[in-house]
């Protein structure tokens, strides 16, 4: 997850969201870019409800 966080920030920068700055969390800071990447090295990523 690190590499492919760190790969999101190389690579896909003109397509994470906008922000102001600040400390963000990854979810917040890369969105979908880190996701698509996350599942296209097979990792599934699901939402719970409660």
């Amino acid at each position: 997850m690190l590499g492919e966080s760190a790969l999101a920030l190389v690579w896909n920068r003109d397509t994470l969201p906008e922000t102001d700055g600040g400390v963000l969390t990854p979810a917040t800071a890369l969105g979908d870019a880190l996701v698509e990447r996350l599942r296209a090295t097979g990792m599934m990523i699901a939402a719970r409800e409660y």
